[in-house]
């Protein structure tokens, strides 16, 4: 397969309970024999995707690079990557059209305040601006440790989506592990800027009812038809997502439930416009889910690792009960571009969590494919 598209093809169609979802043939957005995983996906205001994909070992660092990428042509070519520092996982879109990439990695600050610096994309322009200031975040509701010893950075990291809420502020979410906590803790922050941000309210706390040894963590949120916002979770790798739902704003929010038969890592939400939710995700595997009546509640599941390994039988995807050896991360993205049509994200690592060694003839690569979804 060329390492160039030049127009999306069409491969399969899958039938699903009143949705009818087309996936096209995957399309290469790069690969490095470095590493080259845990991507992320946003549509920007001028209609640019962007991505941002890690360069580095799974590992805690005090600063943290991503690789930036942008593609004009929807998704078929991306240009060189770009490495960014205090890069991350999470962008704010400004009201007046600018964005934020929000750190993954935070720091201890003065008063019991963590932060970290940030990077700025000026509306409608491919550059991006470190602003060694960085944002704050202040009133953690209890102490926060450092991740390791002898390193700069505590437990508390921004993960997930943002959302516009209806006073103008800004809404993210942040995990990470109080002291004296055996699990996560994921915190909902505001903003009227973007740079200062304060606790809102804790989404699901370490008392969480919903199973799994590491607690509410990565996280996705959206804004359901009906007006209120939905926060699906990850609480344990292999084990179901965990799901809240806030009618005020993101100020309270309904006890958490397990999500049977979704699962299970830094899920992603997409709301389309007739009303339909998408949910990727996985581990095992790659999945997107899709919730046709607008509740978030029933699920209709399609494979796309199946999908990828049927089309690209030089580049499969192996699933291993080893973690280290799986051939994906299985951290997805799921972008709604237009009406009817989302793109999903996803990385091959075909020697799992190892570098790959040079006599080893593969590489790290990460994928898009085009989903229309039609009534």
């Amino acid at each position: 397969m060329p390492d160039k598209a030049t127009a999306w093809v069409d491969a399969e169609t899958v039938a699903l309970d009143g949705l009818s979802v087309t996936l096209s043939e995957p399309v290469l957005v790069g690969r490095r024999k470095g590493y080259f995983w845990f991507p992320n996906l946003w549509l920007m205001p001028n209609g640019d995707l962007l991505s941002t994909i890690s360069p580095l070992p799974d590992i805690h660092l005090s600063g943290v690079p991503y690789l930036v990428l942008w593609s004009q042509d929807g998704g078929l070519t991306w240009n060189e990557p770009r490495v960014c520092c205090d890069g991350g996982q999470t962008l704010l879109y400004l009201h007046d059209g600018d964005s934020i990439l929000l750190p993954y990695q935070l720091r201890p600050r003065p008063q019991g305040d963590i932060g970290a610096p940030h990077n700025h994309f000026p509306a409608g322009q491919r550059v991006f601006d470190y602003v060694a200031s960085g944002v704050k975040i202040t009133g953690m509701p209890a102490p926060i440790p450092s991740i390791q010893s002898g390193l700069d950075v505590v437990t508390f990291t921004f993960n997930g989506q943002t959302l516009w809420l209806d006073d103008g502020a800004y809404l993210a979410t942040t995990y990470g592990k109080f002291e004296g906590d055996e699990r996560d803790s994921i915190v909902a922050v505001e903003s009227k800027d973007g740079i200062n941000w304060a606790v809102r309210s804790v989404i699901a706390d370490a008392a969480c009812p919903v199973a799994g040894a590491g607690g509410p963590s990565e996280s996705a949120i959206c804004r359901m038809p009906d007006g209120r916002i939905m926060c699906v979770f990850r609480v344990e790798s292999r084990m179901p997502l965990g799901q809240t739902w806030s009618s005020d704003e993101g100020r309270t929010w309904t006890p958490a439930v397990a999500m049977p038969g979704v699962f299970s890592v830094q899920p992603s939400l997409a709301v389309m416009a007739d009303g339909a939710i998408a949910l990727s995700a996985g581990r095992p595997g790659l999945y997107l889910w899709l919730n046709a009546d607008s509740s978030g509640q029933s699920w209709q599941q399609i494979d796309i690792l199946a999908h990828h390994n049927s089309r690209l039988p030089d580049e499969q995807i192996i699933y291993s009960e080893d973690l280290s050896r799986q051939q994906t991360t299985s951290y997805t993205e799921v972008v709604a571009v237009n009406e009817n049509t989302l793109l999903y994200m996803y990385d091959r690592v075909p020697n799992g969590w190892r570098r790959i060694p040079e006599e080893m003839d593969d590489t790290n690569s990460v994928w898009l494919v085009r989903a229309t979804v039609n009534r």
